[in-house]
């Protein structure tokens, strides 16, 4: 099922924890600033555990022999603990955000964006065993790579204005 994906498993996992690597510095260089503001903390774990998901997927993908139905169940249970960090960022952004409804009117597409084809994607793959499947989880790891930019982004340089 996942012949021919190695490349761009190998490419994603590299991408996505050297950007882990980048947010984790941003992290620590702005510890004092993202403590101080309300829901930025959430936000972090939120962007480091849709890395990590990202890491995660690809050394799935890497698995050799392993059936789409299978590889669905693992990519569904990866895709858990992504979710939960969001939420929980959504969460503090409803709560503590001046601009709660803007915010939030941004961030759950931008979320769910990143996290709704790994979920769908997984599921066609334990039902179907398409490789549509796979072609979605994929979609889902480029898209939360760009998510993951754009808070690594928030954490060094938005957070100082």
């Amino acid at each position: 099922m996942t012949t021919g994906w190695s490349d761009f498993a190998v490419a994603m996992v590299g991408a996505a924890a050297a950007l882990a690597g980048l947010v984790m510095v941003a992290i620590s260089v702005n510890i004092r600033e993202i403590l101080a503001l309300p829901g930025l903390t959430a936000r972090a774990a939120a962007a480091v555990g849709s890395l990590v998901l990202v890491v995660v997927t690809g050394g799935l993908l890497l698995v050799p022999g392993q059936p789409g139905a299978v590889l669905g169940v693992e990519v569904l249970v990866a895709v858990g603990p992504a979710v939960v960090l969001h939420t929980i960022s959504l969460r503090h952004r409803a709560r503590n955000s001046a601009s709660g409804r803007f915010s939030l009117a941004l961030y759950l597409p931008l979320a769910a964006l990143q996290l709704f084809p790994f979920a769908l994607g997984a599921v066609l793959l334990i039902v179907t065993g398409s490789s549509t499947g796979i072609y979605l989880v994929a979609a889902g790891v480029i898209l939360t790579v760009i998510g993951s930019m754009l808070d690594a982004w928030v954490l060094m340089v938005e957070i100082l204005r």
